[in-house]
């Protein structure tokens, strides 16, 4: 029977997701190229991340402007990103004014009209057949790599998004500041009381205005959101590294991540089941490195804006992950400049970073001068996260022995290579040694020998997620190298090894899935709240009027109530609706009401034993229950009251007191304004 009563909440919350995802591709996928010409002709999956890190960066960055400037709204937000193509296209015109630029337009488009019409038509449908058909024509192998991919990252989200469909109530009290920073965005707010980055925060709202999910869904999802398009970009950066030499490859290190992480990986997916900063940050990370080098080393080379857009993106989200990770990582990656022009662009692409770096950092600097915050107080507020913990009871080994083996095999890996530079007498290193460098680095903090946390602000907990993405990478590499060298010494041919790609991969991982104990997802949420308190609200904000209607709960439910309805906390619902309700009844007769209550109000309770809602979040709430219970029962006896049970769970009860009776649900509001008539089918 429980599992009946979740099924309405199931099937909403993978709908959201669904939507989500749906508009994620739409926007990036489709409308994103619109904007950014480099992408237009890239392969799908090139296309869809290069377009995430230059208009999310956009994004991210316009809504700060916006906010501070009191401008924020959604038809702004539409108007500043049309706005942008148009102004980079008038300067990069040779129009000699604005004036100039749109004749000119006006000229190329009749042009264009003219063409189609007398003689081009057929062209222009041959052009769009053919693109349509080479979208569909993908060969059998690449079908089932594809297929593949989509499935284990697919399984991977689904893992972590497990808890999230089982209990609809957040799992930590993150979650709430969170949804606050949601809801102040709204009222023009970006930094609060502290300059922290709310970058996750501004997407989060944009992706609530275009797919009407409501933000507290979007942030319950969005940790297993974030999750499927990191296994996409364990598969896409390892397939960069191995120049795609062997596409199983980076299968591989996407099916550890995705499928077996508690095994080898230093993540607890209690952690990813949320929203978090950091691992949005790092799905902007990611592929600005990859960027990053593929410029240096002008293969693939792109405009620079990536690059850019990138980095301010990974900044107003999560400063840790700018300058601890991917900051240092960028100047690591200067390693593969062409050595005839290393010098020269060493110091000017150093120059340009160092002064990327201080132009993110001039708003939060300067926020905390206006707000008396010292700079060493910021730095560490963002440095360090109480919120990030180490619990890794399934690994195979502790961590820093496992890390030890880590180093080994990078070392032997790394000794490949050298003999494979010498003897191959290539004029560059590979990749490949960049990574491993990285890795090892990495991997060192992890152990003893590499204790640097306290001199460096390097919270080694907030470097578990960036270290579990690189073992992905490194799974895949160490795949590649064993296969790499049976077909140097021509022991066997291609097709053997693409079979024994395939046989290692199927037998490989459901192996590992069999010792960690088959699909594993969360070990230990507690629950903020009961579940049902959430997904009574669900149903409470998807049919009433927005403003018709109050809720009494607990006090961080007036964050939710927050730019939506109305909110009493149980004290002062316990203490005053009485006499407002009173007042009320005596005044309906006449002209003028002083107190006019909302037309519905909605009262949260939890079942005893009273054991879901955590100390913190409500003091001593067994005692306020009854309070509650007794309340609802003395004011159910009073004349002309109405009160229903709206909800009823597992450990909830919500009641309605109906103060009007058509007043806040939307349909009856709609048949107040277009009433329905009887035999309507009839009377045409």
């Amino acid at each position: 029977m429980e599992v009946i009563s979740q099924l309405p909440y199931i099937a909403e919350a993978l709908f959201a997701a669904v939507r989500i995802v749906f508009w994620f591709v739409l926007l990036f996928g489709l409308i994103g190229p619109l904007f950014l010409s480099h992408t237009r002709d890239q392969p799908n999956i090139e296309k869809l991340i290069y377009s995430w890190v230059g208009l999310g960066g956009i994004i991210v960055f316009s809504i700060f402007v916006l906010t501070v400037l009191h401008l924020y709204d959604f038809i702004s937000i539409a108007v500043t990103l049309l706005l942008i193509p148009l102004i980079i296209n008038i300067y990069r015109s040779d129009a000699k004014s604005v004036r100039e630029y749109f004749e000119q337009w006006e000229l190329k488009t009749l042009v264009r009209q003219l063409r189609i019409i007398e003689n081009d038509n057929q062209t222009y449908w041959t052009a769009f057949k053919s693109k349509f058909t080479t979208f569909f024509k993908v060969g059998y192998r690449e079908l089932s790599e594809w297929t593949l991919v989509l499935g284990i990252a697919l399984a991977g989200t689904l893992i972590r998004m497990y808890p999230a469909l089982n209990h609809a109530a957040p799992f930590n009290r993150g979650w709430f500041e969170h949804l606050n920073r949601v809801k102040e965005l709204r009222l023009q707010d970006y930094f609060l009381q502290f300059p922290s980055p709310g970058g996750m925060h501004s997407l989060v709202s944009i992706f609530s205005m275009l797919t009407q999910v409501s933000p507290e869904m979007i942030l319950h999802l969005l940790g297993a959101l974030s999750s499927f398009f990191l296994c996409i970009l364990v598969y896409w950066v390892a397939r960069d590294l191995t120049k795609n030499r062997y596409p199983l490859a980076p299968i591989m290190g996407m099916s550890i991540y995705a499928l077996v992480p508690m095994l080898f990986l230093p993540i607890s997916l209690d952690q990813q089941v949320e929203a978090s900063s950091l691992d949005l940050a790092l799905c902007f990370a990611f592929p600005t490195i990859t960027i990053f080098i593929r410029n240096l080393r002008s293969k693939f080379k792109s405009p620079w804006f990536y690059v850019l857009s990138g980095f301010i993106a990974t900044a107003f989200i999560n400063l840790f992950v700018a300058f601890i990770i991917l900051l240092p990582l960028m100047f690591l990656g200067l390693l593969s400049l062409p050595r005839r022009r290393y010098l020269k662009s060493f110091y000017r692409v150093s120059g340009y970073l160092l002064s990327l770096s201080i132009i993110v950092l001039l708003p939060f600097l300067v926020m905390s001068y206006i707000q008396d915050i010292s700079p060493t107080e910021f730095f560490l507020t963002q440095l360090y996260d109480i919120q990030a913990y180490t619990y890794f009871p399934s690994l195979v080994l502790p961590m820093d022995e496992l890390s030890y083996i880590y180093i080994l095999v990078a070392g032997i890996l790394m000794l490949y290579f050298a003999v494979d530079y010498f003897v191959s007498g290539r004029k560059y290193v590979r990749d490949e040694c960049i990574f491993l460098i990285i890795f090892v680095l990495v991997a060192l903090r992890y152990t003893p020998l590499l204790d640097i946390g306290e001199l460096f602000w390097i919270d080694t907990d907030q470097l578990n997620e960036f270290f579990a993405v690189l073992i992905g990478v490194f799974a895949s590499i160490t795949f590649v190298v064993p296969l790499e060298i049976l077909y140097r010494l021509e022991a066997v041919s291609e097709s053997v090894i693409y079979k024994l790609s395939w046989g290692l991969l199927l037998i490989t991982i459901p192996v590992l899935i069999f010792v960690q104990g088959g699909i594993r997802v969360s070990s230990m949420l507690p629950s903020t709240v009961p579940n049902g308190f959430f997904k009574a609200y669900y149903k409470i904000i998807s049919e009433r009027l927005p403003y018709s209607y109050a809720t009494v709960g607990p006090g961080v439910q007036r964050i939710q109530a927050k730019n939506r309805h109305y909110y009493m906390d149980y004290e002062y619902f316990l203490d005053e609706y009485a006499a407002i309700d009173s007042t009320y009844h005596q005044q309906l007769g006449s002209e003028s009401l002083e107190k006019v209550p909302p037309a519905s109000i909605f009262i949260f309770t939890e079942k005893a034993p009273y054991g879901s809602i955590q100390q913190g979040i409500l003091y001593d709430s067994p005692s306020v229950m009854r309070d509650i219970e007794q309340w609802v029962a003395d004011f159910q006896k009073l004349p002309d009251r109405k009160i229903k049970l709206f909800y009823e769970g597992p450990s909830t009860k919500v009641y309605e007191i109906v103060n009007r009776e058509t007043d806040s649900g939307v349909g009856d509001i709609l048949n107040q304004i277009y009433p329905r008539k009887k035999n309507q089918l009839f009377d045409e």
